[in-house]
């Protein structure tokens, strides 16, 4: 999980950080929304297993860093916040968290939760208390006890200090990670549409591959796009989470790499979910 809210160093850092991408690479304007994507933590069975399978993608990793409860992680980051963290639970829960983890991985490999980041945390969290929707605050990582919406959490700046260039120079090209895809029943679906309409998201209804095609509501946050379909779309494993879209510039660089076919890459080469990348050349698959 992440830490909390970094200091003055850590924005001064991702500034310098920011100012070494090239013209093209920087993250979208922010938007009316207060929230942006952040980041998806995916659960695996073994880490270094899971590592190899992104880099053969063409990702670039930031090891992660030591965990008193056993948690062992890496990182697929970017600029702007937004990335994948590879996470794998001890043998023998020692906590809640670890408890969780170890939970869900009995269910598969996968993606276990969302995050979303808000950059002012006092304006989510009135935004959050005007639209009567309960959350907890412990210690900036704010959680909604809904149990609809059990998988996202909010935290300010998932951005890092030690976060350097070379982690966001990946083989593939990919800038960022634009889009979730997520997978809901009705009640679900209604819950997390009164969540992020109330959070300043832009709502619109879209025909979207998923990577099948689908009829979806989707919501334009900060960096990104949330997209929401039913939930015959889910994967095996049940989860909310179905995929993530990440941008390149461009799909010729990205389609070299084994395993990534068109524009897709299959839950089964993805621990637990798809990947699409999408750029100036990207046609349907």
């Amino acid at each position: 999980m992440p830490a909390p809210p970094r200091n003055l160093l850590s924005k001064l850092l991702f500034l310098l950080a920011i100012g070494s991408v090239q013209a093209g690479e920087s993250p979208a304007v922010p938007g009316p929304s207060l929230v942006g994507i952040d980041h998806v933590p995916i659960v695996v069975a073994n880490l270094e297993e899971a590592v190899g399978s992104y880099q053969s993608l063409g990702f670039s990793i930031k090891p992660g860093r030591f965990h008193q409860n056993g948690l062992r992680n890496s990182h697929v980051k970017f600029p702007d916040g937004s990335g994948i963290e590879l996470i794998s639970p001890p043998a023998q829960p020692v906590d809640d968290l670890t408890a969780t983890y170890a939970a869900l991985l009995k269910r598969g490999e996968g993606p276990a939760y969302l995050s979303l980041h808000a950059r002012d945390t006092d304006a989510l969290t009135t935004a959050l208390a005007e639209a009567n929707i309960p959350f907890k605050d412990e210690s900036g990582l704010i959680t909604i006890p809904d149990h609809d919406l059990h998988y996202i959490f909010f935290v300010q700046d998932n951005r890092s200090p030690t976060d350097r260039p070379e982690h966001f120079a990946h083989p593939n090209t990919a800038v960022a990670m634009t889009e979730v895809w997520l997978a809901a029943d009705a009640r679900a679906r209604h819950d997390l549409r009164t969540l992020l309409l109330a959070l300043g998201a832009v709502e619109s209804s879209e025909t979207v591959r998923v990577p099948a095609e689908a009829r979806a509501e989707v919501f334009a946050v900060q960096n990104g796009r949330v997209v929401v379909v039913s939930a015959e779309y889910r994967l095996p494993t049940g989860r909310e989470i179905i995929g993530v879209t990440f941008r390149v510039r461009t799909v010729q660089a990205a389609s070299p790499f084994p395993d990534v076919t068109g524009t897709s890459v299959p839950p089964s080469v993805a621990r637990g979910l798809w990947l699409r990348f999408e750029g100036p050349s990207a046609t349907a698959d």
